[in-house]
């Protein structure tokens, strides 16, 4: 989509760039590919045979080399075949539209979730244009560079796709986290909110069951180091109180014994590295076990402690 003010300019520059590019056109040069087979060359051609649209630039092909040159199509109707489908070829229709509000609504009618998102502008439109849409990714005054950097993740949402590759993106992705927990017997005495008869017990499971977020309506993470200090970093006053009664019961020998030995250690996927967890907090319903290393993919095994 362009805005009609800019429309002849814009294709102007087409016009010039592709000269700068193939001053000797696009056939015989070995800087512009062939398309790769006899089908996907037919379902291109009949793309464009089909459209409402005026070819301003290029339109010239050879079936027998599977050669189609660049070609930009002015259309009118956002559901023109050339918009309205990915061609995945050397077809580039051109939407003019009157405003950036009509851009960012026949955006959303024709694909709500595309797989990426190419905004050119400046900082006030392109910002709005991020805010107002959905899209795997997003790359402002460029083609594709989000899918070029190794280090970003990769993906679609919605309809373009479900999850991210490269990198950590690519582990996390195929990689089921499971979750393990071994509750002692000596902690039935914590839990027995789950059993009947329940009069008067709702106070109680709420405290254990209900977390207040750490963070505000801004996403800024709350954080207080005197809080952080006293609850043992459980998040309440009980986590913390259990926690310095654990803390007491190590130092006379007795937690040992209570948990009947249970240590946390933290197996690495990367090779010969086995990171020993340095801290294991207790809260009334649940064990935190924290990794040395934040960036060891693993899961958490109980050993006995000798």
């Amino acid at each position: 989509m362009v805005d009609k003010e800019v429309l002849d300019p814009f294709v102007a520059e087409m016009r010039l760039v592709m000269k700068q590019f193939y001053p000797n056109g696009t056939k015989e040069t070995d800087d512009f590919g062939r398309i790769v087979n006899e089908k996907q060359w037919t379902r291109l051609k009949q793309m464009l045979d089909s459209t409402k649209g005026r070819i301003v630039i290029g339109g010239d092909m050879d079936e027998d080399q599977r050669y189609m040159g660049p070609t930009v199509v002015i259309v009118d109707n956002p559901n023109d075949p050339l918009v309205a489908e990915e061609s995945f070829g050397p077809l580039i229709p051109i939407l003019p539209i009157d405003d950036l509000d009509t851009a960012i609504r026949i955006a959303g009618e024709v694909h709500r979730t595309p797989l990426g998102l190419y905004p050119f502008g400046n900082k006030q439109e392109t910002e709005r244009i991020v805010t107002e849409t959905q899209s795997g990714g997003v790359s402002v005054n460029d083609a594709l560079f989000h899918g070029i950097l190794p280090t970003l993740p990769f993906g679609g949402v919605g309809d373009s796709g479900h999850g991210a590759y490269r990198g950590r993106s690519s582990f996390d992705c195929f990689v089921h986290r499971r979750s393990v927990t071994s509750t002692p017997g000596w902690m039935e005495g914590l839990l027995d909110v789950r059993y009947p008869p329940y009069e008067g017990k709702l106070a109680k499971f709420k405290k254990m069951s209900e977390l207040k977020p750490n963070f505000d309506r801004d996403g800024k993470v709350k954080f207080s180091l005197v809080s952080y200090i006293l609850s043992l970093g459980t998040g309440s006053k009980t986590g913390g109180l259990v926690g310095y009664a654990i803390v007491l019961l190590s130092k006379f020998g007795l937690w040992r014994e209570a948990v009947h030995g249970q240590q946390g250690q933290l197996k690495c996927l990367k090779p010969a590295t086995d990171m020993e967890c340095y801290s294991m907090t207790l809260r009334p319903w649940s064990y935190m076990i924290r990794s040395s290393n934040d960036n060891c993919y693993g899961s958490t095994e109980a050993k006995p402690m000798k």
